[in-house]
Order: C-alpha cells, then sequence, then structure tokens
C-alpha cells in the first residue's frame, strides 16, 4: 500500500468518527428541544390561564355593584339563570361571582379567627 492510501484510510476513519460525534450531539440536542417544547407549553398554558383569570377579576371588579345584587338575589333564593335574565349578564359571570364571595367570606371568618 502506499502512502496515499494510508492518508486516504485515516482520512476516512477521521470522517467516520465526526459523523459518530455528530449524531451523538443530535441525540443529545433531541432531548433537550423536547424537554424546551414541554415546558414551553407549560408556560403557554400557564400564561393564557393568568390572563383569563385577570380578565375574569377584572370584570367582577368592573362590575362590583352587579355583585351586591347577584348576592342579594342569591340570598332572596332566585337561581343563577333568574338572576342572569334579570341583570343581563352571563351565568358563568353570575358563578364567578358567587366563588369570589364565598372567598372572601372565608378570608374575613379566617382574620376574624385571628
Amino acid at each position: 500500500m502506499a502512502m496515499l492510501d494510508y492518508i486516504v484510510i485515516g482520512l476516512l476513519a477521521l470522517l467516520v468518527l465526526v459523523l459518530l460525534g455528530l449524531i451523538r450531539e443530535n441525540r443529545k440536542l433531541k432531548k433537550a428541544n423536547s424537554i424546551l417544547n414541554e415546558v414551553l407549553e407549560t408556560k403557554n398554558s400557564t400564561i393564557a390561564n393568568l390572563e383569563a383569570s385577570r380578565v375574569a377579576v377584572k370584570e367582577v371588579i368592573e362590575n362590583f355593584s352587579v355583585s351586591d345584587e347577584v348576592m342579594a338575589g342569591i340570598e332572596a333564593g332566585e337561581s343563577r339563570e333568574e338572576i342572569s335574565h334579570r341583570l343581563g349578564i352571563p351565568v358563568s359571570r353570575i358563578e364567578l361571582i358567587v366563588k369570589f364571595d364565598k372567598i372572601k367570606k372565608e378570608q374575613t371568618e379566617v382574620l376574624e379567627s385571628i
């Protein structure tokens, strides 16, 4: 074998080693990319939930005067649907107002017990 043959074989072996190294790094990058995609999906879901909550809270705060009317209707025995029809607001908002009122009462009870 001539010297040129040994050089070609050496370069081919080097090329094979480089390709194996690149394949290994590619696998690592795929795993990292998968993890990052999961984190990104979780972040986007969290942001969407926070934005929805912020909008709901903002609507309740803006319609705080409606809250008293809703709670008065609930205490008077009206159904959520009747209150919704009477006040012209969605049932989901009525339910949200009721939930916030319940949380507010629970916090008041905790503060009073301290």
